[in-house]
């Protein structure tokens, strides 16, 4: 356990370090050319490293043994997904520490009008519901991998486990990640009206803070025929009326297309797959079955979020469109190729092109 604890805090001292030192080259190329250079990357790579380190370390056996101690019941598959959730934790802890490290600069960087505090405590809330999600999405997984000879019959309804987890996890996304406050008078004025105005069936959920962070977007969960609309306080103050009806007619459009049910099937189809093929083929089939469906669906996403755009484009006028989407700022833009084309949803720039283009 010490060593745990050792390897642990070294982890934590290490993400630190490069926040700290990439924070410093990224504010040195943005002098060049004031665009992100990627502090999410690094948060990914810091979260990999992290997660294999303390799995491999070890944590993982140490914890199921753990919870197999305090009652036979409990071992086996029930105790498989809870073993997780300390590396998790731990994961987590050194994701944090690593964007505090990052942050200061990234606000210097962006000319952010926003606390560490408020930024870390948002992304840890964030990562957190991630966590208990996969820990649920994983009990399929170790129940299966368990059964000595497990029936190809179980494929069907593996797969429609997994797609209503999906979709449970896109109806409460954003109240469970995201910070809801109650609009003002003027607010709520304003946002009735742009709704009104734009055909949005979906009910006023709440304003969600995008002001410190320059982000302007509207947001939709709820199941299908009970949706719930939020809109970033910083899209209230940077869009005119026409804008905001332009932003919540391209929900509706998303709404009417089915994209959060896309996303979700998407997932659950991904996660399937590669749960059939590990499990009745291998581990490196399963890669390989993700490596070739994951672009292919990717790029189906993509498109729909192209004919969305076009869509509401045509309802509300391609200039009032293009200036919801350009008031915020994208932190992805600065993608390269092979993200670009790999990514569910396409760039600002490049929705953008295509608006234009067409």
């Amino acid at each position: 356990m010490l060593g745990l604890l050792a390897l642990w805090f070294g982890l934590l001292a290490v993400g630190y370090g490069s926040g700290r030192l990439y924070g410093r080259y990224s504010l040195r190329r943005a002098d060049e050319g004031d665009r992100s250079r990627g502090t999410y990357r690094l948060l990914t790579v810091v979260g990999l490293v992290a997660l294999l380190a303390l799995a491999f370390a070890g944590l993982v056996d140490a914890t199921e043994r753990a919870i197999a101690a305090v009652h036979p019941a409990l071992a086996g598959g029930f105790a498989a997904p809870l073993s997780w959730l300390p590396t998790a934790g731990g994961t987590i802890a050194a994701v944090l520490v690593a964007y505090r490290g990052v942050f200061p600069y990234a606000r210097q960087r962006r000319d952010l009008d926003i606390s560490a505090v408020t930024a870390v405590g948002r992304l840890a809330k964030y990562l957190a519901t991630i966590a208990l999600f996969v820990a649920a999405a994983l009990a399929p997984f170790t129940a299966l991998v368990a059964a000595s000879d497990p029936s190809p019959l179980l494929i069907p309804l593996l797969f429609a486990a997994l797609a209503v987890g999906c979709y449970a996890w896109v109806q409460y996304s954003v109240r469970l990640s995201q910070t809801i406050a109650a609009p003002t008078s003027d607010q709520r004025r304003r946002l009735e009206a742009a709704v009104d105005r734009a055909d949005l069936s979906a009910a006023i959920g709440g304003v969600m803070p995008g002001r410190e962070t320059d982000t302007a977007g509207c947001y939709l969960d709820g199941p299908f025929w009970n949706r719930r609309a939020y809109v970033t306080d910083y899209a209230l103050d940077a869009l005119d009326d026409e804008a905001l009806t332009a932003l919540c007619a391209r929900a509706k459009i998303a709404d009417e297309r089915r994209l959060l049910e896309r996303r979700a099937l998407v997932v659950a189809a991904l996660f399937g797959l590669f749960l059939t093929l590990t499990v009745w083929a291998s581990l490196a089939a399963g890669l390989v079955g993700l490596a070739v469906a994951g672009p292919l669906l990717a790029r189906t996403l993509q498109r729909t979020e192209f004919a969305a755009d076009r869509r509401a484009a045509r309802a509300v006028g391609t200039d009032a469109l293009a200036s919801a989407i350009e008031a915020g700022t994208d932190l992805t833009d600065d993608r390269s190729r092979v993200h670009e084309r790999l990514a569910p949803r396409p760039s600002t720039s490049r929705r953008l092109e295509r608006l234009r283009d067409a």
